[in-house]
């Protein structure tokens, strides 16, 4: 009997450890209303073109072209009819390039001057040269910067566009349709 006591509580402590082990706990929250303007031709919007296979009638196509948009569009949150804009970052300004390039060419201007005789007038005219040079540089650089991150941001773009044709293709197609 004493054997049967020590097992029912390890037994119950086992069942009590599984249990909650095999628990999931999920979040759920409320989607918000949404708004959207539907395209008239849903071919020139999404540049697809889209057949009924099942001999659906018009009325049955834009109901499913309807149901298809709206699902495209809360599994994607991209609306092809009011299109989300990325914003760009705009590069940083790099700040000292001229003060850089000056003395740098300051460095360059004496030994220049010094092959001239006057290194002083080196320094300085290499000090203005390289003041202009470490500007331009910078200013180069700054907009390099803001066209990459511009063509970073139309990428973003167009891969949320591709993601809802994707995802509106498939929705079209299990309704039977076929999709150009």
């Amino acid at each position: 009997m004493k054997t049967t006591t020590k097992i029912y509580p390890t037994i119950l402590l086992f069942f009590i450890t599984f249990t909650l082990a095999s628990q999931e706990t999920i979040t759920i929250t409320e989607e918000k209303k949404t708004t959207l303007k539907l395209p008239k031709d849903y071919s020139k919007t999404l540049g697809l073109y889209i057949f009924p296979s099942k001999n659906q009638d018009s009325v049955q196509q834009q109901k499913d072209l309807k149901e298809c948009y709206l699902w495209a569009y809360n599994q994607t949150k991209f609306d092809p009819m009011n299109p989300t804009k990325v914003k760009v970052k705009e590069a940083e300004k790099v700040k000292g390039g001229a003060v850089a390039g000056a003395a740098r060419g300051a460095v360059a201007g004496v030994a220049i001057g010094a092959v001239a005789g006057d290194a002083g007038d080196g320094a300085a005219i290499g000090a203005v040269t390289g003041a202009i040079r470490g500007r331009r540089a910078s200013k180069r650089a700054q907009s390099m910067q803001n066209d990459l991150n511009t063509q970073k941001a139309k990428s973003i773009e167009s891969e949320m566009k591709t993601n809802f044709v994707k995802a509106f293709s498939a929705c079209i197609k299990a309704k039977e349709y076929s999709i150009n």
